[in-house]
């Protein structure tokens, strides 16, 4: 397939995405669209799943998941993300709608570093269809392509085939935010805990206007600029996700959401926790705090929890 067709194809794509959002992006049909997706969408879908898996493992250090069921997995960029944390898993299941994602996944599969991917299984069927029950289960920019009224009863589903821990990740966006807490709500409802990121298992304390989102910079190649038409040799990916596991397991006291502002001699973080939202200032008289203040980045998590967390 030429360069130029795909080009074109992931001009369309941009078009498509900027108005109507990944879901557009994603309802790829034709080989060229497929390959635009994986050139244009693929990279910042990867380090997004990347970023919010690697949260959940150094939460969970111990935790080595050996099964994995990536729901509604387009070329199962994901999962690469998923295999690239935990190594040892032994068993992935994609469900893929598009045959033609399915066979650019499967192409990808084959010549991947994990023996589970490239032995990994494809069912063809949208997020509905019904999996192996897994240790994770995935849905990366899932949740936008179907009607708000189907959230709850899918996250509830899925949630029956997940053994351990479910992790939903959207765009950082006010629509991608409350679809994910739609999923969120309908799993704590059904027995879940809460890992990332929020430090609780309460309602979003965020006011009306506000959302709960997270950037992760990715690098772009010469031919991810050159499908996108651009010369900037990076990107900021926006997301927003939730992980939930059927345990209480180690989760933040805080998480910084919003960029730290950093002035001098004073660090300011706003902060989630369990009782709500707090802006923290953090002066150089601590010299330990504001050395580690000035460490931390938008979506660092301040220390695990051991204590058994409210509700």
């Amino acid at each position: 397939m030429g360069r130029p067709l795909v080009e074109a194809a992931a001009r369309k794509l941009s078009a498509a995405y900027r108005a109507k959002g990944v879901a557009a992006a994603r309802a790829a049909s034709t080989e060229a669209d497929v390959a635009a997706y994986v050139a244009y969408r693929a990279p910042a879908t990867y380090a997004a799943a990347l970023d919010v898996l690697s949260r959940i493992g150094s939460l969970r250090p111990e935790w080595r998941p050996r099964t994995l069921l990536d729901v509604g997995a387009g070329p199962g960029v994901a999962s690469w993300a998923a295999a690239a944390v935990w190594p040892a898993l032994e068993r992935v299941t994609f469900i893929e709608a598009e045959p033609e994602m399915v066979r650019a996944g499967r192409a990808l599969a084959a010549a991947a570093p994990s023996p589970a991917l490239r032995a990994a299984s494809w069912i063809a069927g949208d997020a509905t269809e019904t999996g192996d029950p897994a240790e994770l289960v995935l849905l990366s920019y899932v949740l936008s392509e179907i009607p708000e009224d189907g959230i709850a009863p899918l996250a509830r589903a899925l949630w029956e085939q997940t053994e351990d821990t479910i992790v939903f990740l959207e765009p950082g966006t006010p629509e991608g935010y409350a679809r994910v807490l739609l999923a969120r709500d309908a799993v704590l409802g059904a027995g879940g805990f809460t890992i990332a990121p929020c430090p609780h298992d309460l309602p979003c304390p965020l006011p009306t206007g506000d959302w709960c989102h997270f950037p992760v910079r990715l690098l772009r190649g010469e031919t991810h600029r050159a499908v996108k038409g651009v010369s900037k040799g990076f990107e900021d990916e926006k997301l927003s996700y939730a992980a939930l596991a059927r345990s209480r397991e180690p989760r933040a006291l805080s998480r910084v959401i919003r960029q730290p502002l950093i002035r001098s001699g004073h660090v300011y973080l706003d902060l989630c926790e369990p009782d709500g939202i707090r802006r923290a200032v953090v002066t150089r008289r601590d010299k330990e705090a504001y050395r580690r203040a000035r460490k931390l980045g938008w979506g660092d998590a301040l220390e695990a929890e051991t204590r058994e967390p409210p509700r």
